[in-house]
């Protein structure tokens, strides 16, 4: 009988393309297994270099470096497992690393990967190049992938390793502005405070680059990271302090009990998040491993738009079992451990939503009387009625008002209710109104109220009906001129429901060059039949509009082909700045008269339709702005008529 044995296993270099290169999705995520393989090896500083002009990323640390017997062991091992050796490093730090791919991470962006390290005064450095890696994969050869040996830089450290990512596949423009934010938020142990020090492009990192510890209003911590933030966090309200011991009931084993640390918080306004992430993530070992954990939790109500923490949980990371994912950045959801870490958030952030709801309406007087006018009007009611308009200014504080405008609104129609009722003695209606769910009902009282609903829609109308007085007895090049100054301003000419247009400085200025591009490419008769083109944003929409002169006629297909370049244009733009977002583009174009052939209207209509476009006429806009408003231009003038009988009374009786 032979000895050959009858079956066999054999791992091919495709596993480098399911764990290095298809693994991570983008620059931070990279760098961040970067950094910890740093700190694994005991640095205490390391530089990153990131410089879009070469299209590449420098890694270079102090730690201890590696011998060549290290690098093809360890560094070039697929797999090699570093806690084998032990969970701390000689220099005592808890280990980060576990399964041996996250070196593999670098080539998910970067074509080449040039490795030098120093340990003990010998110099070693190779090249590993993601196409020969494919090459060999696609040939079906041998196991074995060769990195090519280069020339060692001259370098002034003693020990260390530096790694440089040539022919990134990825845009660095916008990089390094963020990194230095997502690597914060990524580790808990960059500072002093743990001999930590990661520097990019010669700026050293530090906690406040996470962006919020000057933007937290109120904070629940647990252990000790938690009493460091609440220490660091700059002018807190409210800082209470959470038991952090949490159960695990492992499968087949007895009850285990583990301590967490970390930190929730919350923000007065949610717009303060837009730039530090609504989230709160995961650490283990002083690394992220989970993005956000408020995803689980998806009852928490509005208080959760205003909330962000860090929970470390480093009992997530030991033991045999791994229940990190292999690309670290999250957990496996069915593990014991990750049930309870969910059990123990979801208990903190029960505590936080009963204590949130009444802290703020504690603060809410404070920021109401901030406002001047707000003040002047509190400071003129009575003992009783100011009693009750602190109560009100605690129920505008449970409403979820992103916009400043909004609140202002918003405090007008309270204040006018307020007045209204207090006429009528009602004053204990706002009284009744006891819980933030039914709010609402508030704003529908306000708005119920008819002397409140006439003087809104009075200032509504009196700002259109000013524009529409433009327009009567224009000439028709006049017309154009005046549509060309209004309209931009007055989208509700075009729509009803747009009241106002949206403003995003920073994409209009992109749209803007876009459309430049187009325009420039204009023949000399496209250029003199176009007065403007712009860009606006209104009721969750793009709008592109379009002005054409108003004696100009202009061919449909010509018309389609110029306003499809636009949208594209905009598309292009919108998915750069906002990939993950539905763009809902429509093109409206003003035209003196309908396109050509004029014989079939409806035919025009459908394939501007197939674009997203429409278009309307001058006359027709002006025609249907006054026909929508002509009750109020007739009530408009009755009541300038009742003004000036009264203004003349009053002179009667002076």
């Amino acid at each position: 009988m032979s000895d050959k044995p009858m079956y066999k296993m054999t791992l091919s270099l495709n596993v480098l393309r399911h764990l290095g290169i298809g693994l991570y999705s983008n620059v931070p995520a990279v760098l961040s297994e970067l950094v910890a393989n740093s700190w694994d090896a005991d640095a205490t500083r390391v530089l990153i270099s990131v410089n879009p002009e070469q299209n590449s990323i420098e890694v270079m640390d102090t730690g201890c470096g590696m011998t060549l017997h290290e690098i093809n062991e360890r560094f070039l091992r697929v797999g090699y497992e570093r806690r084998k050796e032990g969970n701390t490093t000689p220099g005592g730090r808890q280990v980060m690393g576990r399964k041996g791919i996250g070196k593999l991470s670098s080539f998910s962006i970067a074509q080449i990967v040039d490795v030098h390290t120093i340990k003990e005064g010998n110099k070693y450095a190779f090249r590993m190049d993601r196409c020969a890696i494919e090459s060999r994969i696609k040939g079906g050869q041998n196991n074995d992938y060769h990195p090519e040996p280069i020339e060692p830089d001259t370098t002034s450290l003693q020990h260390g390793t530096r790694l440089v990512l040539r022919d990134l596949n990825k845009d660095l423009s916008k990089t390094i502005s963020f990194l230095r934010r997502r690597l914060a938020r990524r580790f808990s142990i960059i500072g002093s405070e743990h001999d930590f020090e990661v520097i990019v492009n010669d700026e050293s990192i530090t906690p406040m680059d996470r962006g919020f510890h000057n933007k937290l209003e109120f904070l629940w911590y647990f252990g000790e990271h938690g009493e460091s933030m609440a220490s660091t966090a700059g002018s807190l309200k409210h800082i209470k302090q959470i038991d952090g011991k949490i159960t695990v009931l492992p499968e087949g084993a007895s009850e285990q009990t583990h301590e967490v640390s970390g930190w929730i918080g919350t923000v007065e306004k949610p717009e303060t998040l837009d730039e530090v992430n609504n989230a709160i993530v995961l650490m283990a070992r002083g690394k992220l491993v989970h993005e956000d954990l408020l995803p689980e939790f998806k009852d928490a109500g509005i208080y959760a738009d205003y909330i962000l923490g860090e929970i470390n949980a480093d009992f997530l990371d030991t033991g045999e079992e791994d229940i990190i994912t292999s690309g670290r950045q999250s957990v496996k959801e069915d593990a014991p451990r990750y049930s309870a870490v969910i059990d123990f958030v979801r208990d903190a952030l029960k505590t936080v939503r009963n204590e949130w709801t009444g802290l703020r309406k504690e603060r809410s007087k404070t920021r109401a009387l901030a406002y001047p006018t707000i003040k002047e009007w509190y400071d003129g009611l009575g003992p009783d009625k100011k009693k009750t308009a602190e109560r009100l200014f605690g129920k505008i504080e449970t409403l979820q008002l992103r916009d400043k405008n909004a609140t202002k609104e918003l405090y007008k129609s309270s204040i006018l209710a307020f007045e209204k009722l207090a006429l009528k003695d009602m004053l204990s209606t706002l009284d009744a109104l006891e819980s933030k769910e039914n709010f609402d009902t508030l704003v529908q009282l306000i708005t119920g109220i008819d002397e409140i609903e006439a003087a809104h829609y009075y200032e509504v109308a009196t700002g259109r009906l000013a524009v529409i007085a433009e327009f009567a007895n224009l000439r028709e090049e006049a017309l154009e001129k005046v549509l060309q100054r209004h309209i931009f301003n007055h989208l509700w000419l075009l729509h009803p429901s747009w009241e106002r247009a949206a403003s995003n400085f920073r994409i209009e200025e992109t749209v803007k060059r876009e459309f430049g591009t187009i325009d420039a490419k204009l023949s000399e008769e496209e250029a003199k039949g176009r007065i403007d083109i712009r860009y606006q944003t209104a009721a969750g929409k793009h709008i592109i509009i379009e002005l054409k002169k108003y004696d100009r006629r202009v061919p449909v297909e010509i018309l389609i082909a110029q306003l499809r370049k636009y949208r594209n244009a905009l598309r292009k733009c919108l998915k750069t700045r906002y990939p993950e977002e539905p763009n809902h583009i429509e093109i409206i174009t003003i035209l003196g008269s309908p396109p050509t052939p004029a014989d079939d209207p409806l035919e025009n209509q459908r394939l501007l339709r197939e674009i997203g476009a429409r278009y309307v006429t001058y006359d027709q806009l002006v025609l249907e702005a006054e026909r929508s408003y002509k009750d109020y231009i007739e009530r408009q003038a009755l009541v300038s008529k009742l003004a000036d009988l009264i203004k003349r009374l009053d002179n009667d009786f002076s």
